[in-house]
């Protein structure tokens, strides 16, 4: 009877059941439980890989757009680098052109300083040639002699006639200005000697308005107001005509001119 018992008991588990179907049950919930688990871990692992494609797709459009950037910079950069360049270009072109002007007009003054030298050289050969006594009674050749005075009648062509400014000029170059009347008799041998002049046609001489009176070039006043009936206006300049005595006239009428200098 007790051994009976005993093999009873050994084919059952507490809760009456065969051993056989217990283990099998105690499988089942084994699996049950894994399979659990199982499902468990799976879906964080789900939401972890989409989660790094999100962050590997946001990285990636991150670095396109600062590439993008990068070259925009990089253009504006040496665009507005170019720019400057340039514009530092076409300022020392200019500087350079300017400076060409400058040495131009130094040349043209060179040239013209020149000629006066080679002619003051060539009147003081001619003086030395000509000896002391003789200097002091003749004037060069081209120049007439008048008291102590010389003087160059300029009867240019009408293509060669000057203003006041440029007849002057032209005395300077000869070592003279354009002739200061000091008296009546002078003043009449400077008009008789105005050749083929009459009307608005004559000679310049050294006298023009300025500051509302009548000027010599070398800054003396006429004193003698019947030698010229118009008042002095400026942009009025002196002309001696043949028999006619003095006429005012614009300053930039081409005439013909009068040089003088004294021996």
């Amino acid at each position: 009877m007790n051994m009976k018992n005993k093999e009873t008991k050994q084919t059952s588990d507490t809760n009456g059941y065969p051993l056989s179907l217990s283990v099998r049950r105690q499988e089942e919930n084994l699996y049950e439980e894994m399979n659990v688990k199982n499902k468990g871990t799976k879906q964080p692992s789900d939401t972890n890989d989409k989660q790094c494609a999100c962050i590997k797709s946001c990285t990636s459009v991150t670095i396109c757009w600062g590439i993008l950037l990068l070259i925009m910079a990089l253009r504006i950069y040496f665009t507005t680098l170019l720019i400057h360049k340039n514009k530092d270009l076409l300022r020392s072109q200019l500087n350079w052109t300017n400076t060409s002007t400058a040495f131009e007009t130094q040349i043209r003054d060179l040239i013209a300083e020149n000629q006066n030298l080679t002619e003051q050289i060539k009147l003081m050969k001619m003086e030395l040639s000509l000896g002391p006594e003789k200097v002091c009674n003749t004037c060069q050749e081209g120049w007439l002699h008048f008291e102590s005075n010389c003087y160059a009648i300029n009867d240019a062509e009408l293509g060669e006639k000057k203003t006041w400014e440029e007849a002057r000029e032209n005395c300077k170059g000869k070592i003279s200005d354009l002739a200061v009347v000091i008296n009546g008799t002078e003043k009449k041998y400077i008009s008789d000697k105005s050749w083929k002049s009459s009307g608005e046609n004559g000679y310049w001489i050294g006298l023009r308005a300025e500051g509302g009176k009548w000027t010599w070039v070398d800054g003396s006043y006429l004193t003698d107001n019947s030698w010229i009936q118009q008042p002095p206006s400026d942009g009025l300049c002196v002309i001696s005509v043949q028999n006619e005595g003095f006429k005012s006239v614009n300053c930039d009428q081409k005439k013909q001119w009068i040089c003088k200098k004294r021996l």
